[in-house]
């Protein structure tokens, strides 16, 4: 084992700094250079030093990471040096040394702080010390939470080239960079001005530093105009640390009878060591701990956490439990074992129900909320609710509810959903100057929550929860009534009553699913009356959601046009006018409801606006444009093309043609394309506009040949997905978003896979993205029709053998999960129901909760996926 660790790495000639007000460096290279030889002078004999060096033209983001992951695999050391020459970048967001571009892609490629941070707490040495060479130095160290405290070490030092603020030079007349050549000239000489003798080694903090401080800010005053750098040190350490000076090494290693006596004791501890080694093979095996991993997720690792500097050498990973940090309990007593890595015990003993131990040691230290639900998910019953609970106690119970699927267990649950006292089926008028503040001062939050309970009970059981549904309608009416977006939040009433319409579409799809028809005629006529009666916004935009009953749904969207008068943004207006799309379909009723918005739209004046282009690309994906309309849109489609120059509209017509492609007669299908290739191409290649115009003729499966190698050319600029990406939902738009990026280029990917079998490049695109919660749902839909049909009645196991093959790695092991989830919810209801069952005794006889955890998930989220319903027009991309 090397008792010196050392990283190097010098970057001047720069890949992805044009266009940028960076310019490429001179002398990073000679610093590395210069730094490698001194420790190389310092420590010649084998085995004495580990250097991991990075070439300047290899120095990318994953190159710099395996080498910082090769120098941990390389210790324990004494002492462990690290060195950075090159740019730095630090803003409000970020900050980071930079690397090379792994491809050539827009951006400034780095490695975080955090990253940095990260790798360097996984070397174990006695002490570290890392030198920082680059602009803004000081902005880097101070986002990393390594040097904040010893740890296990004895020291951890940090000297940086400048302030956050200032910039790091280089001198022509040194050929390095000032700072690197003032430390070097020290290391190699021991001599400075201030220092009484040549010195045979020098410490850091009385010698070392205190000398760069004195020379290198008069050095740069002095030669750079007036400018200013001023190094910077910082970190902890329990005793002073010294540096050997080059000049004063030792060549050649001499023995001394100390060192002889040394060597024997050596060997008489081989034998001691032996049987230490035995009882650590013991302690592997049977022993484990739990903490928190690198991803966010609580692992369970082999041993103990005080035998783990001993055991880093192997596999310490057992399980990635999935179980996020987030999770853990606001106590701190309760969380503080998790946290420290303190939660120990054998790996074979089980918990009440045969699940191994280690699930309970962690139940006991998450956020009750949190421990429900996973004991709910694993197949435990879920705790009764207490006699007043929190909305939110009610949406969890409900969804708890789905893990065991007893329909019984729905009746306390939706007896704490407000609206009790208003489920008669006597039709009044609604009372408007009705006060009932404990409806009226619930939060949207908790409308929400409430909302949320209704529809995970409409999954379980939708006859028994109608009433309660029918009640909160009529409650959220009253509430809607008399709270504002001045009151509640922009967007609030919109959001209160979506949530409670899609009530009604889960009710009505869960009812289909099982045999009966989407509403009984008593409730949709009770329904009705009710919306004729003031309950409209509600109830009538409710009725707009229910699956398999066109005429209930034509029938809401008619009465709501006699409230529409063509401005969707009045708020007066704009719960009909989502009612009127979501009534949408190819029958010719639809197309006379098409052609009176239109004259709305006109009559009042609003026509261009991108309300007007969302209602024409919601009717072109219902198939619900009148035949004039269409004539219409293709002759203007043709003037356009006649135009010398493009402007906003033609983007707009293109994007309305591009979803109405398929009424679109086939001789006149042409003009159509020609437009939408010149929007695209006079726009950026990575334009969100162009994305979704592919993508709508792809979902027809009218694309044209070649469009989707363009589509998966863009998509494979994105990089896979992370946590810690803030990428942009491609969400709902009442028109034109202006997004240039790679995210809805993989939404696009997603909708030609939805229809066809894409190639395994494709596939790999979209899994490196199917952990992303802005994109997960289009992607799942993609990934599940890439799955191959298999025998029913051994799908169930081949789901378990493939989950339990992802024990370590949560995050696949939860797009695995999910693909499972579509394609359960696919399945017809008698086999969905078979399945079902026998995943529910799989995760009883299982004996590892993480497989428990995730069958008793993808029973829930497929029982949710089969009731839930998209409204129309909700996602452009969707169609």
């Amino acid at each position: 084992m090397a008792t010196v660790g050392a990283f190097v790495v010098g970057i001047a000639s720069y890949r992805a700094i044009s266009g940028t007000c960076l310019s490429p460096l001179e002398f990073a290279v000679n610093d590395a250079d210069a730094v490698e030889q001194y420790l190389r002078t310092c420590w010649p004999n084998d085995g004495e030093l580990r250097v991991v060096r990075i070439s300047e033209g290899d120095a990318t983001a994953a190159a710099m990471e395996a080498g910082l992951e090769a120098v941990a695999e390389g210790g324990p050391y004494e002492l462990c040096w690290l060195f950075l020459s090159g740019h730095g970048w630090v803003d409000d967001a970020t900050a980071g040394f930079l690397v090379q571009p792994a491809e050539e892609i827009g951006g400034l490629p780095m490695l975080a702080a955090e990253t940095l941070d990260r790798l360097i707490r996984r070397i174990d040495a006695k002490r570290t010390i890392l030198i920082l060479d680059c602009c803004f130095a000081e902005g880097l160290v101070r986002r990393m939470s390594y040097f904040a405290a010893l740890g296990e070490s004895e020291a951890r030092l940090y000297v940086a080239s400048s302030r956050e603020s200032q910039r790091t030079w280089e001198d022509r007349g040194v050929k390095h960079g000032v700072f690197t050549a003032h430390l070097l000239d020290l290391l190699n000489t021991g001599s400075a001005a201030q220092f009484s003798e040549r010195k045979a080694q020098l410490d850091v903090d009385a010698e070392l530093f205190p000398a760069l401080c004195a020379q290198v800010p008069l050095y740069v005053f002095q030669q750079k105009g007036g400018a200013r750098q001023e190094p910077v040190k910082g970190g902890v350490s329990s005793s002073s640390v010294a540096l050997p000076v080059a000049s004063l090494a030792r060549r050649v290693r001499n023995r001394s009878v100390l060192e002889t006596v040394a060597i024997r004791l050596r060997q008489a501890a081989t034998g001691l060591a032996v049987g230490g080694l035995a009882l650590l093979a013991l302690s592997y095996a049977l022993l484990y701990y739990v903490e928190p991993g690198a991803g966010g997720t609580l692992m369970v690792r082999h041993g103990t956490r005080w035998l783990e500097p001993l055991l880093r050498v192997l596999p310490l990973e057992r399980v990635d439990t999935g179980i996020s940090v987030a999770d853990l309990s606001s106590n701190g007593a309760a969380a503080a074992p998790l946290q420290s890595g303190y939660t120990t015990g054998f790996w074979t003993h089980e918990g009440a129900d045969r699940a191994r131990g280690w699930f309970d040691a962690v139940l006991a230290g998450l956020d009750p909320a949190a421990a429900a639900r996973y004991g709910a998910l694993v197949g435990r019953q879920p705790p009764a609710l207490v006699a007043s609970p929190f909305p939110l106690d009610v949406e969890r119970a409900a969804w708890m509810a789905l893990s065991d699927g007893r329909p019984e267990s729905l009746d306390p649950i939706l007896s704490h959903v407000p609206g009790g006292d208003r489920r008669s089926r006597q039709v009044e008028r609604i009372p408007a100057n009705k006060l009932d503040f404990e409806i009226l001062d619930l939060t949207e939050a908790n409308m929400v929550s409430y909302a949320g309970a209704l529809a995970y009970a409409a999954a379980l059981d939708p006859v028994r929860t109608f009433p309660a549904f029918l009640g909160f309608a009529k409650a959220t009416q009253e509430w809607l009534i008399h709270n504002t977006d001045a009151q509640r939040g922009r967007g609030a009433r919109d959001r209160v009553r979506n949530a409670v319409v899609d009530v009604l579409g889960a009710i009505s799809k869960a009812r289909v699913d099982r045999g009966l028809s989407a509403l009984d005629t008593p409730d949709r006529d009770l329904l009705q009356a009710l919306s004729d009666a003031g309950y409209a916004e509600v109830i009538g935009q409710g009725l707009s959601r229910v699956v398999g009953d066109a005429q209930s749904r034509l029938t809401a969207a008619a009465a709501a046009l006699q409230r529409f008068h063509g401005s969707p943004e009045d708020p007066t207006q704009g719960p009909a006018f989502e009612t009127i799309i979501a009534g949408l379909d190819d029958s010719a009723q639809s197309r006379e409801l098409v052609e009176r918005v239109i004259a709305a739209f006109a009559d009042a004046g609003a026509v261009p606006n991108s309300y007007y282009t969302r209602f024409l690309i919601a009717a072109g994906d219902a198939r619900a444009l009148p035949t004039n309309v269409v004539d219409e849109l293709v002759l203007t489609a043709r003037e356009r093309l006649g135009k010398a120059e493009s402007d906003f509209e033609d983007s707009e017509y293109a994007r309305i043609l591009a979803h109405a492609m398929s009424q679109i007669p086939l001789a006149q299908r042409e003009t159509a394309l020609a437009l939408i290739e010149r929007v695209a191409n006079l726009v950026t290649p990575m334009s969100t506009s162009t994305a979704e115009m592919y993508a709508a003729l792809g979902r027809q499966r009218l694309d044209p040949e070649g469009l989707l190698a363009k589509v998966r050319e863009r998509a494979a600029k994105a990089k896979p997905y992370t946590p810690a990406d803030r990428n942009v939902a491609v969400g709902r738009t009442p028109g034109m978003t202006i997004v240039v990026g790679p995210g809805p280029w993989i939404v696009a990917l997603a909708v030609f896979g939805s229809n066809r079998q894409l190639g395994a490049g494709e596939v790999a695109i979209l899994r490196a993205h199917a952990s992303n919660p802005a994109l997960r749902d289009m992607i799942m839909r993609a990934l599940v029709h890439q799955e191959k049909e298999g025998p029913v009645d051994t799908i169930v196991g081949s789901w378990q053998r493939r989950l339990s093959a992802l024990a370590t790695d949560a995050r696949s092991r939860d797009t695995e999960q999910a693909i499972m989830v579509g394609y359960l919810a696919a399945r017809p209801w008698p086999e969905f129901t078979r399945l079902v069952e026998q995943l529910r005794k799989e995760r009883g006889d299982s004996q590892e909760p993480e497989l428990r955890i995730a069958l008793g998930a993808i029973v829930v989220d497929a029982l949710v996926a089969r009731s839930r319903v998209s409204p129309r027009g909700a996602q452009l991309f969707a169609g």
